[in-house]
């Protein structure tokens, strides 16, 4: 389908894909979005996760992890993340429109490779955000329209590119009933909150700090395994207090920067903890529990204040995949006393696919050409990108 005659539909089916931070592969989430006069509605209808082959896993967090790169291997893994992209994402649409679910295009975050926010890197630039995948392979492979390449215009505002799905997840889940706390515990955690009025108050989100992606890569360093499945070997040691104000006074935890990324939180920061627990004399378990710990509390330092101050809140929505970390949400339960912990399948929504179904929000918005806004830190945006870069298949001559 030509993009002119995309643009006249009134509904949609936008099928997002999403790699997280951890890089384990690709969820697909196909959402269908109706607008009506100037409301819009949104359904999830199907989502699916396929994992990355264990040699692409390795090439990208090579990449994403080293501190020097050629740039024949950047291109080498936009390509082939791309075609991992497209057809995973053509099979998913072929076995859709068998189920009835006509896909109209794709939107695509891509993998993020790096994440400097501003001030940050060698050169302490001005900040940036590389996501690869490339929309061409996408969209050519899944003969599609494409949509991706979303943080840029944030940044070619002076913003830092993330967190860049609060628009979107305001349309999904913000309520005019009550306020909602939204945690992603994802490679990296971050929050999403939006008060049931926003005269008095207004919505937030940002990073929190570390999530899965830090226990993940201390899992494979001290134990040989991909992750602490439900969090058994965290909660079989003691987190070190001491490291843990040595680890809270990173500088993320005491600027204003609203992002991060394994930059901060990835291998570097892993040896240094085990460096610390070697010093301290903590069992390998210890460790673990510290670096989980360090996650919890991250979370509880960006959220207390908001629970704090609206005395609506009275659920914290978990998504994402550390929402199935026993430990993480025993320890949320126990510090957050007054607050109900609950999974985000409640609102409506798999949780495994909100991140994915976000980026087919904005797919749709880019589509209609319609701006988002981008900063949610309390200041006022003084302008509004439209997101996204959109790409057409290839035609038969």
């Amino acid at each position: 389908m030509s993009l002119a005659k995309l643009m006249n539909k009134r509904k949609l089916v936008l099928l997002g894909l999403n790699s997280g931070t951890s890089a384990d592969g690709v969820d697909l989430a196909a959402v269908e979005i109706q607008r009506r006069a100037n409301k819009s509605s949104f359904r999830f209808l199907k989502g699916k996760s396929v994992k990355y082959p264990s040699s692409l896993r390795t090439k990208i967090l090579k990449l994403a992890d080293s501190q020097a790169t050629t740039l024949e291997e950047i291109i080498d893994v936009d390509n082939i993340v791309g075609k991992f992209f497209g057809q995973n994402a053509g099979s998913y649409v072929k076995f859709l429109s068998i189920n009835g679910v006509q896909v109209d295009a794709i939107a695509s975050h891509g993998q993020t490779v790096r994440h400097i926010p501003i001030g940050h890197g060698k050169n302490k630039m001005s900040g940036g955000t590389l996501q690869l995948g490339s929309l061409e392979q996408i969209s050519t492979s899944s003969k599609k329209i494409t949509v991706g390449d979303f943080r840029q215009a944030d940044v070619a505002l002076g913003n830092e590119g993330a967190p860049i799905t609060v628009a979107a997840m305001q349309k999904l889940f913000s309520s005019n009933k009550e306020s909602r706390l939204i945690v992603n515990i994802g490679g990296i955690s971050n929050y999403f909150y939006f008060p049931k009025s926003t005269k008095s108050l207004r919505p937030l989100a940002g990073d929190c700090g570390p999530g899965n992606s830090l226990c993940d890569i201390l899992s494979e360093q001290l134990f040989n395994k991909k992750f602490d499945k439900n969090g058994r070997i965290a909660q079989s040691g003691t987190s070190s207090k001491r490291i843990l104000t040595l680890l809270l006074a990173e500088p993320f935890f005491k600027n204003e920067t609203i992002s991060t990324g394994r930059e901060t939180f990835g291998r570097n920061f892993s040896k240094r903890i085990v460096q610390l627990g070697k010093k301290f004399g903590l069992s390998k378990a210890d460790i673990l529990s510290t670096a989980a710990e360090l996650t919890i509390l991250a979370i509880t330092h960006k959220i207390k204040p908001l629970i704090k101050r609206d005395l609506a809140l009275s659920i914290l929505y978990l998504t994402g995949g550390g929402r199935k970390n026993k430990f993480f949400v025993k320890r949320l339960d126990e510090t957050l006393k007054s607050i109900k912990i609950k999974d985000a399948d409640n609102l409506g929504f798999n949780a495994d696919y909100i991140e994915a179904a976000a980026y087919a929000v904005m797919g749709e918005a880019a589509l209609r050409s319609e701006p988002l806004r981008t900063r949610f830190d309390g200041k006022r945006a003084a302008q509004k990108p439209v997101l996204g870069k959109i790409v057409q298949p290839p035609v038969k001559s």
